[in-house]
């Protein structure tokens, strides 16, 4: 037995998509006359593991309390996880409150359950073909949120690893999903362009729905002050993961050529250290302003975060590749002006009031960042209205996507309210 499971993953992996998914046309979801309750299983694979607190995970963390609280009708909220040698396996309800909890109970799965791949489990969900499809067989329904594609798009910016993992990730999206979900339009139409140059499949054979990102952090961070050391300067924000693609470097080139005109504005940096950045990583660690002008805090909690957020001049994003951009609208909802890269996604999102400089010279964001600085200065301009996107839209959005798949359903405004 266990040598025939072995042979059917190995067929799963290797066979042609196409062979696949024209064995699954028999396989129903109608539960029309069926009134008991169905399983949402949420995939928390990760953020089970660890919260690293990175965007994703904050996605993650947000989205999944947001369901808890209001589940689709007719569904009960069941997380589950895996590891690479594990199969998925029943969390219990609360294991965000119970870190590093271990899945004990074995999944039972009926016809018209839904399996949402809402964690970034590239790493893991290859490993699991076989499991996944028998639900299918059972008429569980298969839907993953796609965050991006930029390790396959730009794996220069990833590990090795990184880039395999995804490739592998988006051929079991094609062999298993049913529908999917990106956070952007820009992010669908790169799903669907990948699914149709490598698979031959359409965007009715595989829908890609889209949900906007809700904005607010912990709802109680407004009553934190912030730290006396970090509030006695006026100061500009970074928030993100310390990794190639998010440009750190070129705004401490900026804020270099801004600290020599004699300005005492900081840049405080929020964000863990990544991958393939040794170089930058000593640059900012023994940077003669580092502790003074420069700041770099690479664990922070949402309560510290937010009352960052509220405290700073502004916002800047010098990221090369993003498939949202959570830092541009939870600046929007505390009211923070933006200098944000040039990137589509960043204009699908962004408001009249976020000022863009361009990738293609490093001297654009040196020459603007004291324009803009001096500009919102001067004229003490902060935004009169904050985003209305949150993480309850964010949820219904999600549950219409989830009960109502189709390649229409689900896209909700994305861009953050002209201010």
């Amino acid at each position: 037995m266990r040598a025939l499971r072995l042979l059917h993953h190995i067929a799963l992996t290797y066979l042609p998509v196409s062979f696949w998914r024209k064995r699954l046309t028999h396989v129903t979801h109608d539960t029309s006359h069926d009134t008991a309750e169905k399983q949402l299983l949420i995939d928390v694979s990760a953020i089970a593991k660890i919260d690293a607190k990175t965007g994703i995970q904050r996605v993650v963390r947000n989205l999944y309390k947001a369901l808890l609280a209001a589940p689709p009708a007719g569904y009960r909220i069941c997380p589950v996880a895996a590891s690479r040698t594990q199969p998925y396996r029943y969390l219990p309800t609360d294991f965000l409150q119970q870190p590093a909890t271990a899945p004990t109970l074995p999944i039972q799965v009926n016809a018209g359950d839904i399996f949402l791949g809402l964690d970034l489990s590239a790493h893991l969900i290859p490993h699991h073909l076989e499991q996944l499809w028998n639900w299918k067989l059972q008429g569980t329904r298969i839907s993953i949120v796609i965050y991006d594609l930029l390790p396959v798009l730009h794996p220069e910016w990833f590990t090795p690893r990184a880039s395999r993992n995804f490739h592998r990730w988006l051929r079991a999206i094609a062999l298993l999903a049913d529908n999917t979900i990106a956070i952007s339009r820009t992010v669908q139409a790169d799903f669907h362009d990948w699914m149709q140059k490598h698979y031959q499949l359409s965007t009715t054979e595989i829908p890609c729905a889209t949900i906007p990102l809700g904005a607010e952090l912990d709802n109680n961070a407004s009553i934190t002050p912030l730290p006396r050391h970090l509030a006695e300067h006026d100061f500009i924000l970074m928030v993100g993961t310390i990794e190639p693609r998010k440009g750190y470097d070129d705004a401490l080139d900026a804020f270099e050529s801004l600290w020599a005109t004699g300005d005492s504005t900081r840049l405080i940096i929020v964000g863990k250290q990544g991958w393939d950045i040794e170089e930058l990583s000593h640059r900012l660690r023994t940077h003669a302003e580092t502790g003074k002008r420069l700041i770099w805090l690479n664990d922070v909690e949402d309560n510290l975060l937010s009352a960052l957020y509220r405290q700073c001049l502004g916002v800047l994003i010098t990221s090369k590749g993003e498939g949202y951009g959570l830092p541009l609208i939870e600046a929007a909802y505390f009211r923070k002006p933006v200098l944000a890269r040039d990137l589509s996604v960043f204009r699908e999102i962004a408001s009249k009031n976020v000022s863009f400089f361009h990738s293609a010279s490093d001297h654009d964001l040196t020459t603007l960042l004291p324009q803009w600085l001096k500009r919102f200065k001067s004229e003490n301009k902060y935004i009169q209205q904050p985003t209305e996107l949150t993480w309850q839209v964010s949820c219904l959005a999600l549950t219409q996507a989830l009960c109502y798949p189709s390649p229409s359903v689900g896209v909700a405004p994305q861009k953050i309210p002209n201010l």
